[in-house]
Parts: structure tokens; C-alpha cells; sequence
């Protein structure tokens, strides 16, 4: 099995001549927006696949987010959790005109299915790596891989975080974070989850109006 999302998926063209693979946090002031906007950004460009801006300069980039941060309050320093991404998400929905719902999915048996079968359907699909729990000051990681065609290794790791996936396979996820393209081991995720619960580290379930 491999699922990708037909067309391109946003790039911010920042001015060093590379474009980026989605948005980043890192791109903002503020250094609260800075360690927890990651729900924020994960949305921004999923909206933007949907509405098919795909092409942004730098500032076209910053503003839209700007317009649309009011919809997702953020605890400083904490960021914001998955039920309230979702209302915020459906908020810019209907303010975009899209004709899609979201809702928080922390069942366990459907995840994958339910990862899948938005790609399947050309959605972006915003996934969580969730704080360590019940042990909340535990210190467990999620690696996060860079590919290139003859090496795989990671390049950072992390939690309590919000990211998108664009493609998978039977082994990887491709998502995009931090305007990166990078990789996550499925392995590694299944294993994350069952260690840490499902509630925190799951899935923005989008589906499409009936």
C-alpha cells in the first residue's frame, strides 16, 4: 500500500531560493507561538491544500495564519489539545466555505483506517505525537527521520506535538513539520501510542459533508 496526496502540498517560498515543505512555527515572533503553535500551523496548511494555495511567499504565509490564529486559543507554553484544534478547525472550515467536518478520533482500532482513508479522499491528515501519559514529566521521544534516495537517518525527535501527514506506506509516514519533509517509522508511532494512550496521540478526523 502507498498513498500520497494528489498535487502539490503548500510551499512557502522564504527567500534562500528552497521552497518549504509547509509551514513552520519557527517563522513567527513570539516565543510561546514558537514552542506551541504546531496545532495552529498543522491546520494553516491543510486549509490551504483544500482551498488550493499552494504557491505562498513568506508573507502571504504569515498573514493567512495570523487571520486565522483566533480560532485556536492557545495555553502558553502548552499549546492546545485535540478537541478544541477540532473547533477551532471546523471554525475556519465554514469561514473558508469547505464543505468538510472535523472531530478528534482517539479510537485506537480505527486510527490507521481512518489515516488512510483521508489521504485516499485527498485530505491532509493532522496527527498528533502526544505528551508522555499518564506519566506527563516522563522524557520518551518520537524519532523523526529524513530520507534521501540512498540513506534514511534521523534528524530530530520529539513530543507533544501536531504535525501533518501527506503520505504512507506499509512502513512510513511522510509528514510535514517545521516546513520539512520528513518521515515517521509506523512502527514507531504504534509503539508510542500503546505506551502513551491514544486520547493525546492521535488523529484529526476530517471527512467530507454529506
Amino acid at each position: 500500500m502507498k498513498l500520497e496526496l494528489a498535487g502539490s502540498y503548500p510551499r512557502v517560498h522564504i527567500g534562500d531560493g528552497t521552497p518549504s515543505f509547509g509551514g513552520s512555527q519557527n517563522w513567527f515572533p513570539g516565543a510561546s507561538f514558537r514552542a506551541c503553535g504546531c496545532g495552529v500551523i498543522a491546520c494553516a496548511d491543510t486549509l490551504l491544500f483544500l482551498t488550493g494555495r499552494r504557491e505562498l511567499t513568506r508573507e502571504e504565509y504569515l498573514n493567512y495564519v495570523n487571520s486565522i490564529r483566533r480560532y485556536f486559543p492557545l495555553i502558553p507554553y502548552r499549546g492546545i489539545d485535540g478537541l478544541r484544534l477540532a473547533i477551532g478547525m471546523n471554525l475556519c472550515l465554514l469561514r473558508e466555505g469547505l464543505p468538510y467536518t472535523s472531530r478528534w478520533s482517539a479510537a485506537s482500532s480505527l486510527f490507521w483506517d481512518r489515516l488512510a482513508g483521508q489521504l485516499e479522499r485527498n485530505i491532509p491528515a493532522i496527527v498528533a505525537i502526544g505528551p508522555n501519559f499518564p506519566i506527563v514529566w516522563g522524557k520518551e521521544t518520537l524519532p523523526l527521520y529524513r530520507r534521501t534516495e540512498n540513506s534514511c537517518f534521523e534528524a530530530t525527535r520529539t513530543r507533544g506535538h501536531f504535525l501533518t501527514v501527506t503520505g504512507l506506506d506499509d512502513e512510513w509516514m511522510r509528514v510535514s513539520s517545521w516546513g520539512q519533509e520528513l518521515y515517521i517509522s509506523r512502527g514507531d508511532y504504534e509503539r508510542y501510542r500503546r505506551e502513551n494512550g491514544t486520547l493525546l496521540t492521535s488523529l484529526l478526523y476530517i471527512t467530507r459533508n454529506k
